[in-house]
């Protein structure tokens, strides 16, 4: 297994001063930062140049982000133009080239790629772009280029705690695979009604994410308790988003496709409409649950 540096320097001594981040052998470069870091931007000559940005806040009470995903041709004028028209963020992100070597179309291209992966990325980022950026048209051997400076991207993002990625790089034919083997698949208990049989959701495991699997039931009611959880806002969403269908019984939905989770706890959750302990509460068919069997990874 290949491993990557990340060469990260703050640029002074202060508490959450900005930040730059790199890779060994990658010609990108990322400023991390925060709304009180726009103005020191402006003295930066890297930045004014194409790039890719991202804005970023924590929602109150939710294991979600909100972001906003845009480009522009001098991209510390456009974080700048940003801190005056929008004050909901409170962090960003820049990614540019570091030899200059990225034009608008490669940017535009990035954009729209990093916003097509976010938003699938339900459970943990809330993406509010009005309209889908348009992307670019590009040769395929900078499509390619392309696609490896994005992957670079989500390799800092995620490694350095600033998003969490869900999306997984499996082929249909893996995941096929992968449900077929019934002893990977872990199974909670939603109880509907009084005297109604008890249903189930499934769930397997796919390089250390959760996947809920389609066709899952969804239990209805809820813990009266459950509606001020952090996992409420996200039930709603997804709710809001169509991810649920009508069942066979007025007690349950019946989960439309698989949806990926950084947390076994949020897919219980997610299933059974209150708080709980998804690695006590997941088991396989055998009983044992997921915590005990990761724990004998």
């Amino acid at each position: 297994m290949r491993g990557k540096s990340i060469k990260l320097y703050i640029m002074g001594e202060e508490y959450k001063n900005l930040k730059t981040a790199e890779l060994s052998n990658w010609t990108g470069k990322a400023y991390i930062g925060q709304r009180k870091h726009v103005q020191m931007l402006q003295n930066i000559e890297e930045v004014s140049s194409p790039g890719l940005y991202l804005l970023i806040s924590e929602f109150e009470e939710s294991y979600q982000k909100k972001i906003y995903i845009g480009e522009a041709d001098e991209v510390n004028v456009r974080i700048s133009e940003q801190f005056k028209k929008k004050d909901w963020w409170s962090d960003f992100v820049i990614f540019i080239s570091k030899d200059a070597n990225l034009t608008k179309s490669h940017v535009r291209y990035l954009e729209r790629e990093l916003y097509e992966i976010a938003i699938k990325n339900k459970t943990t980022i809330e993406t509010i772009n009005g309209n889908t950026p348009p992307g670019s048209k590009l040769p395929v051997s900078e499509c390619d280029d392309m696609n490896d400076f994005n992957e670079n991207i989500i390799f800092v993002l995620s490694n350095l705690g600033i998003l969490d990625f869900t999306k997984t790089q499996i082929t249909d034919e893996n995941i096929n695979n992968k449900r077929k083997q019934e002893s990977d698949i872990f199974y909670l208990n939603v109880p509907g009604a009084k005297g109604e049989v008890t249903k189930e959701a499934r769930l397997i495991i796919i390089e250390g994410t959760y996947r809920l699997l389609s066709d899952s039931y969804i239990r209805k009611d809820h813990v009266s308790s459950f509606s001020s959880h952090n996992y409420a806002r996200l039930r709603r969403q997804l709710e809001e988003d169509g991810f649920f269908e009508a069942s066979d019984s007025e007690s349950y939905f019946k989960l439309c496709r698989d949806i990926d989770f950084k947390s076994p706890s949020a897919a219980a959750a997610i299933v059974r409409n209150s708080s709980m302990n998804g690695r006590k509460e997941w088991k396989l068919k055998s009983g044992i649950s997921l915590d005990e069997y990761e724990n004998r990874l």
